[in-house]
């Protein structure tokens, strides 16, 4: 049976792996809509997590961690704190948007951390969470900067004068 250390493992980097595979996902529909500049900025999201996931792998060294299925997982929310809603995306957003998105999810995750971090029943989990919820809070500083200098779409944004047609 594993640890609750291990299990605890397993879910932070099940987190990091979908909030990377999910920003990769809003980056290719970006880039089917030509959006170059927001394709951009969700496969540096992408990047950032997997980075992050990387991090936490190391950290797992030494454990064996479980093969959790789906329904196994015991999130503080319906889905993983970092994977967001796709349902927000819109092919005509602006990096700010991307910017404002990639920010909801980082908070969420930090209060994940922290929360673990506060009521975890090991001391191992709650270093590992308050280690984990400061590397958040450093990312959320970071994109609360780069939200701060990036102009807010003018009102209209999404609004196309030459909308793709669809064919049932």
């Amino acid at each position: 049976m594993p640890t609750k250390v291990a299990t605890f493992l397993a879910h932070a980097l099940a987190m990091e792996n979908e909030a990377s595979e999910r920003y990769a996902e809003l980056a290719d529909m970006m880039a089917v809509h030509n959006n170059a500049d927001v394709a951009e900025m969700f496969r540096q999201m992408s990047e950032f997590s997997h980075m992050h996931a990387l991090s936490v792998r190391q950290r797992a060294s030494g454990y064996e961690l479980p093969r959790l299925k789906s329904w196994e997982f015991r999130w503080n929310m319906p889905e993983p704190p970092e994977d967001g809603d796709p349902g927000v995306a819109h092919y005509l957003m602006r990096p700010w948007h991307a910017l404002a998105f990639a920010l909801e999810n980082e908070r969420k995750g930090m209060a994940y951390y922290a929360t673990a971090a506060q009521t975890g029943d090991d001391a191992e989990i709650r270093a590992l969470a308050t280690a984990f919820a400061d590397e958040e809070a450093e990312h959320v500083a970071t994109l609360e900067r780069w939200l701060a200098r990036t102009p807010e779409p003018e009102s209209g944004w999404c609004e196309d004068p030459d909308p793709a047609a669809v064919i049932d």
